[in-house]
């Protein structure tokens, strides 16, 4: 079972970005109104819904209507029910917003589950631990890495290479590096990063 949690600002053509035919779709609050726009099937909506604007959407979905006044954001709830029923989480949207402390919310759900994948039009964000890792180049320009605990780190196939590199926590030395062939070999000898590919 794979569950994509939608949240706003929702990516133009999302069908394009992501097949959902097999997919579980949880709709977050005004993602509601995005969705059915684009002929999405949605499973749930999750929210206090104060962004959507037409409450009318909801008569004929499973919701899950969330108080306003609450210690968790509508998405970071959608998240963990979603991590309830299924390891295999995706949350597209929530990047693009003009709450900037919402975008930092939804990048330290990474966190806390360690599988989640963000994913818009131009990124996808993914956590990685200790071990070998290899990042496929794909239809992105950039890949960058940061460390969230301080690391050591070795990686390969790219434009910048680095060996038994020490990065401390949230040094940027790994932003805007290249991969040059179909993978990137990234090898975790301690710490936690987040990596981030970019159109």
């Amino acid at each position: 079972m794979k569950i994509v949690v939608v949240s706003p600002k929702v990516p133009s053509k999302i069908k394009e970005l992501i097949n959902l035919e097999d997919k579980i779709v949880y709709a977050v609050d005004a993602a509601v109104s995005a969705l059915i726009k684009q002929e999405v099937k949605i499973d749930l909506a999750i929210g206090d819904f104060d962004s959507l604007k037409n409450k009318d959407l909801l008569k004929d979905l499973k919701t899950v209507v969330l108080n306003k006044e609450k210690d968790y954001s509508d998405t970071a709830y959608a998240i963990k029910e979603a991590y309830k029923k299924t390891n295999d989480v995706i949350l597209i949207g929530g990047l693009h917003s003009k709450r900037i402390d919402h975008l930092a919310a939804n990048l330290m759900l990474l966190s806390q589950y360690p599988t989640l994948k963000i994913i818009d039009n131009n990124n996808i964000i993914e956590r990685y631990d200790t071990g070998i890792h290899y990042i496929k180049k794909e239809n992105y320009k950039y890949m960058s890495i940061f460390p969230i605990t301080d690391a050591i780190i070795d990686i390969e196939n790219t434009f910048y290479t680095l060996k038994n590199k020490d990065l401390y926590r949230f040094n940027t030395l790994g932003l805007s590096n290249v991969i040059i062939k179909k993978q990137a070999k990234l090898t975790i000898h301690k710490g936690v990063l987040l990596v981030i590919r970019t159109k």
